[in-house]
C-alpha cells in the first residue's frame, strides 16, 4: 500500500489553505467516483422549502465538475 496520500492532512493547530482544501476535495471526489459514479444529490427532503428559497429554486449550489476544482 502506498503511504503517500494525495489528500493533504488538515493541521489541528492552524487553518487549512484554500488550495489544500481544493486538492483534498478533488481527491475525495475521485475516490467517491469509484464507489458511486455520477452526481449524487437527494431528490427531496424535509428542508426543501428552505433550501429552494436560498438557492433560487434548486436544492443546493450548482455542481462543479471535478476538472474545474
Amino acid at each position: 500500500m502506498n503511504s503517500k496520500s494525495k489528500v493533504p492532512s488538515i493541521p489541528i493547530d492552524k487553518p487549512i489553505s484554500w488550495e489544500d482544501w481544493l486538492r483534498g476535495r478533488r481527491a475525495r471526489r475521485e475516490t467517491s467516483k469509484l464507489v458511486a459514479p455520477g452526481i449524487i444529490r437527494r431528490q427531496n427532503s424535509s428542508k426543501d422549502r428552505r433550501l429552494r428559497k436560498l438557492f433560487n429554486g434548486e436544492r443546493g449550489l450548482p455542481f462543479t465538475p471535478t476538472e474545474e476544482l
